[in-house]
């Protein structure tokens, strides 16, 4: 059926193909003009008596047409078309809701006022102006764009933003190192002048001196004390009044070596606090021996030592801020390969869960498969909840906490937090783990880091090296009382110059290190009463090794 349209500046011509089988109307659209405009409002059943759904109508119209399609309705998008005014199954659903409502309200139907007109926004499928050469400028800006591919930053803000965020995080972290390392610096100095002072004021005699005498038990005696032992000008003191101003604490320990000191004739030091006038607790600190002259006495000096505590405490709270700020920047080293061991297990939930809502959608359901799914989203769960708990566990800090521990399974727990990272750079890993060991007793979060320092360490002396030299060895054994824990490489070694001091503070072959690194790994070690030593092996690289006690040994 043709007719003619007015209203044009040339003749159009239009043609209505309805009543046509399948076969036949697709010769028809795959040999139409060039200037064709093709519309499709879909259908049910063609000429032959085929059934359809609108949207598979519209998908073979669009697939055998030679020029664009446009269609009727927002649920044809994606099926081929370009676009078009469209209505939408939900504005339908809508208005007739609103309509039913007003019935059962009680309105009568004479009095419903119909729509004017139903919302047709313009829909565009992004693929198909590609498709037919449509410039994107010739688009309305009011228009629904579908399928357009994302921009290079659309694509990636979000990687580009998390690697900005790592980025400020670490230099934040290197700042806060060197301002770390400078204030430790000026602590050290000043515990080592004090500590210089102390010893000068000790040769000197002129500190607090001191006299007991009369008695083999110093909680007996009846002599009396220099005004100068305890804080100024006071009146002599009975000695008994004098341990009474002691911590309640202290007064067992100085009380026994008072005692030895006078039973073995040795000299002696014993630290304590003691209540000063104004009833603060100072820390004093008492040197002396045994005098067995016309009768039994003890001499020695006081010497205040408050500042020099204060100092000591200080500077252990220092010494753990910034093994937690090392083991936070070791961390972000290791980011991507923890974010690559995250998002493994999240891809694979999310894969599952959409395969899961397709099952859900098909009849009759696939129950087992369903299940196995579920079970799959459940392991993976639990894989990216391990990972976070071996985060936190690393992230925290606190007071350390020593408890049994298994240093195979310590082993086993760090290499998965650098498994991807080893694999990045094309490191082969090697485990020569003894098959019983018993336990220790160490803090698990710096026995970790420690092992963290050691296997970066190892890594990075190999970046020369070609990959299949690139191996990394980690071996456990037992050593008489104590078990070992080594880390072994394949790269140049250490330095024979460099041997003594590689555990140093602040001294590091790395250009740029801080040499932290391995100074932070000696405190740890020694903390927990063991060593940490390197040496060269014979067929090159070096070999780190800590030795910890048993549990049995401690």
């Amino acid at each position: 059926m043709r007719t003619q349209a007015a209203g044009f500046p040339k003749q159009l011509s239009v043609e209505f193909m309805a009543g046509l089988p399948a076969t036949e109307l697709q010769k028809r659209l795959g040999n139409l003009p060039a200037d064709t405009i093709l519309f499709t409002p879909g259908f049910f059943r063609d000429g032959s008596g085929r059934e359809f759904t609108p949207r598979e109508a519209s998908q073979l119209i669009a697939a055998a047409s030679s020029v664009p399609v446009y269609g009727l309705f927002s649920t044809f998008i994606g099926t081929g078309i370009v676009g078009g005014r469209m209505a939408s199954y939900d504005d339908i659903g809508r208005l007739a809701a609103e309509t039913a409502i007003e019935l059962l309200d009680g309105a009568f139907p004479a009095s419903l006022t119909p729509p004017a007109a139903m919302p047709t926004p313009l829909h565009v499928d992004w693929r198909q102006l590609q498709r037919w050469g449509i410039s994107p400028q010739a688009v309305p800006a009011d228009a629904i764009v579908h399928f357009k591919e994302p921009t290079l930053w659309e694509a990636y803000r979000q990687q580009v933003i998390t690697a900005g965020v790592v980025m400020l995080l670490q230099a934040g972290l290197i700042i806060a190192l060197l301002l770390e390392r400078r204030r430790r610096r000026r602590t050290a100095a000043a515990l080592t002048q004090s500590e210089e002072h102390m010893r000068l004021a000790a040769h000197a005699a002129s500190l607090s001196p001191w006299v007991l005498e009369g008695s083999a038990s110093p909680t007996g005696g009846t002599e009396s004390v220099s005004p100068k032992t305890y804080h100024g000008s006071e009146p002599l003191l009975d000695f008994r009044e004098t341990l009474a101003r002691v911590h309640p604490q202290d007064r067992d320990v100085v009380d026994a070596a008072l005692r030895d000191a006078l039973a073995t004739q040795e000299e002696f030091e014993v630290e304590y606090r003691i209540a000063a006038p104004d009833g603060e607790w100072r820390w004093q600190s008492a040197r002396g021996r045994a005098d067995h002259g016309q009768a039994p006495r003890l001499l020695g000096v006081a010497t205040d030592i408050t500042q020099r505590k204060r100092a000591e405490v200080q500077a252990e709270q220092d010494r753990a801020a910034l093994s937690h700020m090392t083991r936070v920047s070791l961390l972000g080293q290791l980011s991507a390969s923890i974010a690559h061991q995250l998002n493994q297990p999240l891809a694979s939930i999310l894969g599952n869960a959409e395969a899961a809502q397709k099952m859900l959608e098909r009849e009759p359901v696939d129950l087992p498969e369903l299940r196995e799914i579920c079970a799959d989203i459940v392991t993976e769960d639990h894989r990216a909840a391990q990972v976070i708990r071996r985060l936190r566990v690393l992230f925290k800090r606190g007071e350390p906490l020593f408890e049994p521990l298994d240093v195979n399974e310590l082993v086993r727990d760090t290499i998965e937090l650098t498994r991807n990272m080893l694999t990045s750079r094309h490191v082969t890993l090697r485990t020569q783990l003894a098959p019983t060991l018993p336990l220790i007793a160490g803090d698990r979060v710096q026995l970790q880091q420690l092992l963290l320092n050691l296997i970066v360490n190892a890594t990075d002396a190999m970046d020369g090296l070609t990959e299949a030299e690139r191996v990394l060895t980690i071996s456990t054994s037992l050593c008489v009382d104590a078990v070992s824990l080594c880390v072994a490489d394949r790269g140049p070694g250490v330095a024979t110059e460099a041997l003594g001091k590689l555990f140093e503070p602040f001294w590091s072959t790395k250009a740029g290190g801080m040499g932290m690194g391995l100074a932070i790994c000696r405190s740890i070690a020694e903390a927990h009463s063991g060593s940490v030593a390197v040496a060269n092996a014979p067929e090159g690289g070096a070999v780190f090794c800590v030795l910890l006690p048993t549990l049995a040994s401690a």
